[in-house]
């Protein structure tokens, strides 16, 4: 309901980032042409790069089965046929050279040609013309029939030009066991080359795709179980393409992060795993804050589109000091921000974590006054000219309570926040600040959770029911302490580091001491009980609370608190006695106002 309210009364209704997340996501969704044409061409390159490699790889290896092949060939390989051969012995024969018995020049030719035939590893076992036996016999080749042979055949004519059919078988055995060993050789080389070729191309591949996409689903599966794990871009210059692909995983889950914040860890878990887990929501007990940038409607028609700068600059600061503290920035609405802060089991206590949300509004109120960004908007002469003295100045609202952390709006459009009257009431909290005219309002819920010595640091300021609530609630505020100049006497040097994470909450406390003294808020507080009177009013005195209020006024002229609430006291009252206790006053005031 304050959420809506809000943005209905806004001119422009600004959802916001702070600068480092802007600056991010301007970085990814608008690169420069060059670095955009450098990825196009990284795409591509990738695709080309590995096409490219497999076919090296298979030139390189049909290249080499053929090499091995011809070189194995040569080496081991057979001689040629000898159908000429035979041929040649035949014609000798018929010619008239062999067929004179005991012929010593055809004998010694045949001899010859055989010893040539054996020392080729081809030996002679049968030599026949036409049905006669020249060399060998018939029963040497059955008995080797156990091993390859060769048969040629040939016809001839002799000089009658009769044809005559001649028939020449040879032992393969040694060719064949040559040729075994090559074959053993050159499958053992092949083996082992495809062996090697696919190891090296495994490793590319291992190395290109295989790692960087499990390494993507590891960071996916991680995302999925702990969407809020810090998320780490990797670079390389070897591996350009993929880590591209990789980092922009990272880059979405990063904005994922930033979109739904700590409310939407359940979400996106949800959604990664494809359960319906995220229909439902989880009831959690934290603290809540709003906080609005004053005299936002004319800073808006002053700065014109300029004014998302100045929010974005605001939602830095506020940002930064919120998640140095332990807690999580949930909506961004124009100039309004939703804050949460939920204490961790094992980790931080309720009181604790109450304690770093007080903390996170004192380094914004304080870091708001010394942002150089911010300095310069608020001297522009035009701003000036339209709210005279204007400085950048937040309301801040902090409550404790439940609220149902879950998932809003459809498929169209979600959003992760917290559905809770306790929300609202962080938000009256806050719009309740400038009717007290204090920087920070806090819910009795959250006072009781602080620290004894934090309690002593804040001062009562009223005791009040908000609008759509009936139970009295006491208010507090914190005086949050000036940086030294030569116009405020504040406390504080220039240079004071606030966000030093390892510096407990009791140094915090001791080093941004409220700028009032004890004796004031305790001067302070007795003009409120006398205001308020006891628990249903009784008791109370306005007129002896008035004069208190007047004093100290007269100690601190700037107190908001006391100057609105002295305010209400000569307004208000008794028809017939303006400024006295009214009748029927129960010891609290009804706000009518959201």
């Amino acid at each position: 309901e304050a959420l809506s309210a809000r943005t209905r009364v806004r001119r422009i209704p600004l959802h916001v980032l702070t600068r480092p997340e802007v600056k991010r996501i301007a970085d990814f969704f608008h690169d420069d042409d060059d670095d955009k044409d450098d990825d196009e061409e990284s795409v591509h390159d990738f695709g080309k790069n590995l096409g490219s490699k497999i076919s090296q790889l298979l030139i390189v290896v049909v290249a080499v089965m053929l090499i091995l092949n011809a070189t194995v060939s040569g080496i081991l390989g057979v001689e040629p046929r000898v159908d000429w051969e035979l041929k040649a012995v035949a014609s000798a024969y018929v010619d008239g050279f062999g067929m004179q018995p005991n012929s010593t020049e055809f004998n010694s030719f045949v001899t010859s040609w055989v010893e040539q035939k054996k020392d080729s590893r081809e030996p002679v076992l049968l030599l026949e013309v036409d049905g006669e036996v020249i060399w060998g016999s018939k029963a040497e080749v059955d008995s080797v029939r156990q091993f390859p042979l060769e048969t040629y055949e040939a016809e001839i004519e002799d000089f009658r030009q009769v044809v005559k059919h001649c028939k020449l078988v040879v032992s393969r055995r040694e060719e064949a066991e040559r040729e075994y060993i090559g074959g053993i050789i050159t499958g053992v080389v092949i083996i082992f080359l495809l062996a090697t070729a696919s190891c090296y191309y495994a490793g590319y591949l291992d190395t290109e795709l295989v790692l960087p996409m499990e390494r993507m689903m590891s960071s996916v599966e991680a995302f999925a179980r702990d969407p809020l794990k810090p998320l780490k871009e990797r670079s390389s210059i070897r591996h350009k393409e993929t880590i591209n692909l990789e980092n922009a995983l990272i880059k979405f889950g990063c904005l994922l992060q930033i979109a739904y914040g700590e409310a939407g860890a359940k979400v996106i878990s949800a959604s990664l795993h494809n359960d319906g887990s995220a229909q439902v929501g989880k009831v959690v007990n934290a603290f809540y804050g709003f906080c609005d940038i004053r005299n936002f409607t004319d800073l808006t028609e002053v700065l014109q589109a300029e004014v998302v700068k100045l929010v974005n600059d605001v939602a830095h600061v506020v940002h930064e000091a919120v998640c140095l503290n332990h807690g999580a920035p949930n909506k961004n609405i124009g100039d309004a921000f939703l804050l949460v802060w939920k204490p961790k089991k094992r980790e931080t206590s309720a009181s604790q974590t109450a304690e770093s949300a007080l903390r996170s509004y004192i380094c914004i109120i304080i870091e708001l006054t010394r942002n150089k960004e911010l300095l310069k908007f608020a001297t522009r002469r035009e701003i000036q000219d339209r709210i005279p003295g204007f400085t950048v100045r937040l309301g801040f609202g902090l409550h404790f309570g439940w609220a149902i952390e879950c998932a809003i709006g459809s498929q169209r459009k979600i959003d992760a926040s917290y559905l809770s009257p306790h929300v609202n009431m962080a938000s009256r909290l806050e719009s309740a600040t400038k009717m007290f005219g204090v920087a920070i309002l806090i819910s009795e819920a959250t006072y009781q959770l602080f620290s004894s010595s934090v309690q002593k640091m804040c001062r009562l300021v009223d005791r009040v029911t908000f609008k759509g609530s009936v139970r009295p609630m006491s208010i507090y505020t914190y005086d949050v302490p000036y940086i030294e100049d030569s116009t405020n006497g504040g406390t504080l040097k220039e240079d004071v580091c606030l966000d030093d994470v390892d510096m407990t909450h009791e140094d915090f406390f001791v080093l941004a001491q409220p700028h009032t003294s004890a004796h004031y808020r305790h001067a302070f507080e007795r003009a409120v009980h006398r205001y308020l009177g006891k628990g249903n009013g009784e008791g109370a005195n306005w007129t002896e609370a008035k004069d208190m209020l007047r004093r100290s006024l007269d100690a601190w002229p700037q107190d908001g608190a006391a100057r609105k609430l002295l305010d209400y006291l000569e307004e208000a009252g008794d028809a017939a006695r303006p400024g006295e206790v009214p009748e029927g006053w129960s010891g609290f005031r009804k706000l009518d106002e959201k």
